[in-house]
């Protein structure tokens, strides 16, 4: 009898293992055909496949190219392929946390010599669909380049936890005025009612006091981080449940941070909101 519970143990482990690696083998679909999209080289079979995985507010941004929708994206490649007609591209192993999906990938000539490498980001909507692509690009380094680098951007991804720690949760701005670098930028969406462009650390925090004239904020989903440290970059996903002021009533938001530093100091920061539109809106609202 217990010989005949253990085998059935056993047998719902691996069921259970089976099932999460079919749930993340499912997850990386879209990415799966993202890859393929980007090695097709016929541009009506290609429109094709992004069709399959994109939408017309699914955006593209590298250092080359900032679109949105279905035939942009498809151009942007058309591009890239009669400028470089040649070209094999190849990527690594993906790290997928949540609805995000993070690999590096490499471009080489015909002979097989590298010509450039680089680092994708992938929001995924859940539903096997992208969102959102964003593309750094590299240039080969040395083994003590490759060192400094990693050591550079772990100081930024510190620099910038604390940053998003004194904001949200210790409301320590004393300490976050040591992280800011003095004149640094900050720009939000025009849309809000506290939108525009700030500069120096006290802009910043009259932005705060009014950002909390319109609503409080507590963080739903914690932020996942990601960082190229060759452009000195940081970028965060994050949620955050806002309850208006006004109304009383509240909403979730996704939220993407861009942090530019320098010398272990944050110099400027974008935030861009999942709909900025719908988000001002709610913040104006007194029903």
């Amino acid at each position: 009898m217990k010989m005949l519970m253990r085998k059935i143990y056993l047998l719902c482990f691996l069921f259970l293992l089976n099932g999460l690696s079919a749930q993340k083998k499912d997850k990386l679909y879209p990415i799966t055909i993202y890859e393929k999209v980007w090695s097709e080289k016929n541009s009506e079979t290609r429109l094709k496949l992004i069709k399959s995985i994109w939408l017309e507010d699914s955006t593209f941004e590298d250092p080359s190219a900032s679109v949105k929708g279905i035939t942009a994206f498809n151009n942007v490649i058309n591009e890239f392929y009669k400028k470089n007609p040649d070209v094999v591209l190849t990527s690594g192993s993906k790290v997928i946390k949540d609805n995000y999906v993070t690999w590096e990938w490499k471009i080489t000539d015909s002979k097989s010599n590298v010509i450039m490498t680089g680092r994708d980001f992938a929001r995924l909507n859940g539903k096997g669909q992208v969102s959102k692509i964003i593309g750094f690009w590299d240039k080969e380094v040395s083994v003590s380049e490759a060192d400094n680098l990693k050591k550079l951007e772990s100081d930024n991804f510190n620099v910038v936890a604390q940053y998003f720690e004194c904001l949200f949760k210790t409301k320590d701005f004393i300490k976050m005025s040591t992280l800011i670098e003095d004149g640094a930028v900050y720009n939000q969406a025009e849309g809000l009612p506290y939108g525009g462009t700030y500069k120096g650390f006290s802009e910043w925090t009259k932005m705060f006091t009014k950002s909390a004239e319109f609503s409080s904020f507590e963080i739903e989903k914690e932020p996942v981080y990601f960082s190229d440290a060759s452009k000195n970059e940081v970028i965060i996903y994050f949620t955050i449940k806002s309850t208006a002021k006004k109304s009383g009533k509240s909403i979730s938001m996704p939220i993407s941070e861009h942090f530019d530093l320098k010398n272990g100091k944050i110099v400027a920061i974008r935030a861009f909101y999942f709909d900025t539109k719908q988000f001002a809106e709610f913040l104006k609202s007194r029903k």
